[in-house]
């Protein structure tokens, strides 16, 4: 299930190089808003250069095994790959264009029950807009197509798809606060309207807190505290909701329905930059909540359990060109 954590630094902020935080397993790319620190009140997220960026990124994540509360018997195990391509292009002084391409695979282990399913399969790619309406003002949005389906099932019938708009008003070069919405079609599911809330507040001269700008395109929110040791390491705590649907194989127990997975993993983690271009990060935690749901074609639960709180732990490690 949902239930974990990867480390991905989109939340914005620019601590050593490029900040990789433990975020949830399928965070996609989001708008990243930062306040410079010198200047009273600074732009909230153009970099000072006209040149496109890039990175790529690759992690890896393991739920150890757990029990399922709300059923006669049954455990699982999970674990999760995902290698992610992001770009950062400016169309001139004031806007930029943000891109994004991830692919991610997870796979599930149960035993002591019927496997409601085995190993999933998504695909994103997102877009957005960054404009500096002013000093102080910035305007975001965008939109993503997300598939999501289970090894077997029709990629077509995984589809996801929506879009985000919020602003962000830096009050000083150490508080920015912003807000917006986003709409997300749902497999066999009504439209999710969500709301999008953003926080990055230099709370001491090496302390930060700092939100995603929108929970992930619908399927995850959360913030992360992080502390700089110095220019090259920083540790922090997270805690992330994370939310995801996919479509199941028709040779699954209830075939060609929906998976649904919860989880509020809550992480140690360190992030290192290894040489300028490079960054390693590291996270141990414990989800705190999970809970794993089938649904069938018509959108009924068929079958739903919590389960016990499991560690977790990961590796990431992100390259920028």
């Amino acid at each position: 299930m949902m239930l974990t954590v990867v480390m991905v630094g989109l939340a914005s902020t620019q601590s050593n190089g490029l900040w990789t935080a433990p975020l949830s397993f399928a965070a996609p790319d989001a708008v990243e808003v930062t306040a410079a620190v010198d200047q009273e009140v600074a732009p909230l997220g153009q970099s000072d250069e006209r040149t496109a960026s890039f990175s790529l990124q690759g992690g890896w994540v393991w739920q150890l095994r757990t029990d399922l509360t709300d059923a006669a018997s049954g455990r699982f195990t999970h674990d999760r790959g995902h290698i992610r391509l992001r770009g950062r292009i400016p169309l001139r002084d004031d806007l930029e264009l943000l891109l994004g391409a991830r692919q991610q695979r997870d796979n599930f282990g149960f035993s002591d029950m019927v496997a409601p399913w085995t190993s999933i399969n998504t695909t994103q790619i997102d877009a957005a807009l960054q404009w500096q309406a002013t000093q102080r003002w910035q305007i975001f949005g965008g939109g993503m197509a997300r598939w999501a389906s289970e090894s077997g099932a029709s990629l077509s019938g995984g589809f996801e798809g929506g879009g985000a708009v919020g602003a962000a008003y830096a009050f000083s070069e150490k508080l920015v606060l912003g807000g917006g919405f986003g709409l997300q079609s749902r497999i066999e599911d009504d439209v999710l309207i969500y709301p999008i809330i953003v926080v990055e507040w230099e709370i001491a001269e090496r302390l930060r807190l700092s939100t995603r700008l929108t929970s992930g395109w619908a399927n995850q929110t959360g913030a992360e505290l992080i502390y700089a040791i110095n220019d090259k390491v920083d540790v922090g705590v997270s805690a992330i909701f994370d939310y995801q649907r996919f479509r199941l194989s028709d040779d699954a127990p209830s075939s060609g329905g929906v998976g649904v997975t919860e989880a509020l993993p809550v992480s140690f983690f360190v992030s290192i930059d290894v040489c300028p271009n490079a960054s390693l990060t590291a996270f141990v935690g414990v989800n705190a909540y999970g809970r794993i749901k089938v649904t069938d074609a018509a959108g009924n639960d068929v079958w739903a359990s919590d389960h016990d709180p499991v560690p977790v732990l990961g590796i990431q490690g992100t390259i920028r060109f």
